[in-house]
């Protein structure tokens, strides 16, 4: 292409074809660029530095006012659930999760409409073409959104929050009236209202149902008369071992007793009653005068008889029979000799009878023993079967009676932490305090002029160097020697001047 090389009035034509590239301008080159173009550079510059003092002085004032909120585990709410362990939740360090919560109770859509209806925002918010449909307390929420500024400090349980209004009284009761809603808010999102009334009543119900449920173990206990079933059991099954014990040794007693008593009567079988104590040999003396006398008698009435029978007769001969017989026998009495012993009791025996009825008397009172034992053996099996068959029942009753009293005992301490807690909520002893209220700042918080003001004229300056830059980009023209050695790569050997005229 051909280049015309512009200089101080005059044309310098280099035919010669070449790329255009502004990549090695010299300083001296870039003033001499910078004058060439001062229009575009003066306009730009002065249209954006105009503008931009026109927005610095333009633009409206806004105050900032800025609240901070603690966040602490130093309360201990109560839960509301059925668990008997620890109703209550105590924390020592503050969690990011906690923190999140918070910030995310701030920025909730109902706690902002709050806000904005009690500051009267929504009397304020401005309406537009796109908007237009769009109630006033929407849009209004929709900038009190972009106004708020809210962020959790770091290393710290401390929330920050600041808002930015075009006066100071509104960004101040803006803030307050977030605070305060906010706080009550977190009073009935932390513990919903009604707790003390519904434990009241639980505890109410279930001590109702605790003295019904202690009222059938009392009537159960006295239907089967004992008071504790497992004492009861326990001092029964004592009692029927200590029998038991006393009644196997009754057995082995009678066994023992009735042994003895065989023993002895073998030997009492084997001893006579009497003992012969003296022995002496005697003639019987008694015989022979008793036969003698007989003799004699039988002599006289045969004398008798013949005085009225003869001798062949048989009475008579009867009467001689008897003589020879008392005769024979009479010497045969005096031929004989009798013993007169002595005797006695044998005292042996006497020591083994006294034995037998001291054993006999042992065993009759060990049998009576052992009856009596077995009946009061009987008789604790039939109170153990007895109390076997209430257990179930008496079991079911104490259960519930435990389990009643576990609900009760739990109702009652809830009601009571409830309480504490309605006492806490009066007084707004919550987990979350303010640690700085907000405060009306006089002095404005935005614009900063200044750095305006420095920030337009440092864009009016790089867009007028973009500007030129653009323009030089798109030139076909060359100004200097040097510029067309640099482009062309070759030396230039002449220029030619001529008068300024059109450019061909």
């Amino acid at each position: 292409m051909s280049l015309i090389h512009q200089s101080r009035g005059r044309d310098t034509i280099q035919l010669t074809t070449i790329s255009h590239s502004a990549s090695s301008w010299t300083f001296r080159e870039l003033v001499t660029i910078v004058f060439l173009r001062k229009w575009i550079v003066l306009t730009l510059f002065g249209a954006i530095a105009a503008l931009t003092v026109a927005l610095a002085l333009l633009l409206p004032n806004q105050y900032q006012s800025r609240m901070r909120i603690l966040v602490k585990n130093a309360r201990a709410d109560a839960v509301i659930s059925a668990e008997p362990g620890n109703s209550q939740q105590r924390g020592g360090e503050v969690t990011e999760t906690q923190i999140n919560s918070e910030i995310a109770f701030l920025t909730s859509k109902d706690l902002l409409e709050q806000v904005v209806k009690q500051s009267g925002l929504d009397k304020q918010a401005p309406g537009s073409i796109w908007s237009k449909n769009v109630p006033a307390v929407e849009r209004a929420v929709l900038r009190l959104e972009k106004d708020l500024d809210i962020s959790a400090t770091k290393k710290s349980d401390i929330i920050e929050i600041t808002y930015t209004a075009r006066s100071p009284e509104l960004a101040a009761a803006v803030l307050q009236n977030l605070a305060n809603l906010y706080l009550e808010k977190h009073l009935k999102l932390h513990r919903p209202p009604g707790a003390t009334e519904f434990f009241q009543t639980q505890t109410v119900h279930f001590g109702h149902q605790l003295q019904e449920v202690e009222d059938n173990l009392a009537s159960f206990q006295k239907e089967k008369d004992f008071i504790s079933l497992d004492q009861e059991k326990q001092l029964n099954l004592l009692k029927m071992a200590d029998v038991r014990s006393r009644y196997l040794e009754s057995i082995g007693l009678v066994k023992d007793t009735t042994e003895r008593i065989a023993k002895l009567q073998q030997q009492l079988d084997r001893l006579p009653v009497r003992v012969a104590t003296q022995s002496r040999s005697l003639p019987n003396q008694y015989s022979i005068e008793r036969l003698g006398t007989m003799l004699l008698e039988l002599k006289n009435r045969r004398t008798q008889l013949l005085t009225k029978f003869r001798e062949d007769d048989r009475l008579v001969q009867e009467v001689d029979q008897q003589i020879k017989d008392t005769t024979a026998t009479l010497e045969e009495s005096k031929k004989a000799t009798s013993v007169e012993e002595s005797s006695d009791l044998n005292p042996l025996r006497q020591t083994l009878e006294t034995e037998m009825a001291k054993a006999r008397l042992e065993l009759a009172g060990g049998l009576a023993r052992r009856n009596d034992l077995k009946q009061q053996l009987e008789q604790y099996k039939a109170v153990l079967e007895r109390l076997d068959q209430a257990t179930k029942e008496h079991t079911d009753l104490e259960r519930q009676v435990k389990e009643v009293e576990g609900n009760y005992q739990l109702y009652a301490k809830k009601q009571e932490e409830a309480r504490i807690a309605d006492e806490l909520d009066q007084k707004k002893i919550t987990n979350v305090s303010l640690a700085e209220t907000p405060v009306t700042q006089r002095a404005p918080a935005r614009p900063n002029r200044g750095l305006t003001l420095a920030l337009g004229f440092f864009l009016a300056f790089f867009v007028s160097l973009c500007a030129l830059f653009v323009a030089e980009l798109f030139r076909e023209t060359v100004h200097t020697p040097r510029e067309l050695e640099l482009l062309t790569r070759l030396p230039v050997i002449a220029t030619l001047d001529r008068e300024p005229g059109p450019r061909t």
